[in-house]
């Protein structure tokens, strides 16, 4: 073999060839490129689709569960931690599901003192008449997953977990 001009081997037909290290850093400059361009996506994109506004301080989470995809985006603001969390459709959900945003808003305890009180949890389920976001309890929304899944959610149960998957 000899080099030509561009330092890259040449083979017996004369056509270039290039080195393993070449291919190796042609293949992680791809793959930076590739996840670089996620990133954006994650960032200028799907955040938008949200039902509720994701400030651009955001933190990112991009995951692969065990039989579905899950982007999470957590800030806080107002004293609470919030996360608007995508997902494609998870096994056992209903077959009409498919992608949807589930969002969520906490609020931690004080145990004792002066201005104790307890944790709080909400799911986001949908908005009132007035354009208000309306939060149910996370235990009521824990419930009704349970009861979906045992076959026995009450039609109001049911409603819920439906509004609470906003569709993406």
């Amino acid at each position: 073999m000899r080099q030509n001009d561009s330092g890259q081997a040449n083979g017996t037909s004369g056509a270039p060839q290039i080195s393993m290290e070449q291919q190796a850093l042609k293949q992680k400059v791809a793959e930076n490129e590739a996840k670089a361009k996620r990133e954006d996506y994650l960032r200028n994109e799907l955040s938008k689709s949200s039902p509720l506004k994701i400030p651009s301080s955001a933190q990112i989470t991009d995951q692969k569960k065990n039989g579905y995809d899950q982007v999470k985006y957590n800030w806080e603001s107002g004293g609470y931690k919030y996360q608007s969390r995508w997902h494609t459709r998870t096994p056992g959900a209903p077959k009409e599901q498919g992608d949807t945003w589930v969002v969520e808003k906490k609020k931690p305890g004080i145990g004792s003192g002066p201005s104790a009180r307890p944790a709080e949890h909400y799911i986001l389920v949908g908005k009132d008449k007035n354009g208000s976001y309306k939060w149910v309890d996370k235990k009521k929304w824990d419930a009704a997953i349970r009861a979906r899944k045992n076959g026995n959610a009450t039609n109001e149960q049911k409603e819920m977990l439906d509004n609470g998957h906003w569709k993406a």
